[in-house]
């Protein structure tokens, strides 16, 4: 049997709807901060994975995904795979279920992490800038022909230069 699992990374979707306001797609910076955890995720199951043949070492793979949820979907179709242990070790639970803890515990939280901050800059940056709008009324007569004047003027200068 071959080792199918999915890590969904809960609180960078709750993050995501806190600073958009709903769920959207990653903007490609953001995807490529995911595309990057999912390499260290890969590394870390391929460094302490052992090599008789290589064969199964070399299954793992590790894929970045955003819907239905964002996160990774990891595999090793190696038939195998999902009994291997080290030497000496014997068999009291498969390799693969330490590895993913070492995962959860040591390679997802600076993951995490970086991709809230991106998402942060993205979310900020995005945004248009707000001006204050002063209503006409609010202000003295004087005060209000100068900004109407200073409009017209901006109007004026757009349609010259179409």
């Amino acid at each position: 049997m071959s080792v199918d699992l999915d890590i969904q990374l809960r609180s960078v979707e709750r993050h995501l709807k806190r600073k958009h306001g709903e769920r959207r797609v990653l903007t490609a910076g953001e995807f490529m901060v995911l595309l990057s955890g999912g390499q260290d995720v890969l590394i870390q199951l391929r460094a302490g994975w052992p090599i008789v043949t290589g064969r199964s070492r070399a299954g793992w793979d590790v894929q970045a995904i955003q819907r239905p949820f964002i996160g990774y979907r990891v595999s090793n179709g190696i038939d195998y795979s999902q009994w291997v242990h080290r030497a000496g070790e014997g068999p009291d639970g498969p390799l693969w279920e330490r590895q993913m803890l070492i995962i959860r515990d040591t390679i997802l939280p600076p993951i995490v992490e970086r991709l809230n901050r991106t998402i942060t800059e993205t979310e900020r940056y995005s945004q248009p800038a707000q001006q204050p709008q002063r209503s006409l009324f609010l202000a003295k007569p004087q005060q209000q022909t100068v900004d109407l004047f200073s409009q017209v003027r901006r109007l004026r200068r757009l349609v010259r230069r179409r």
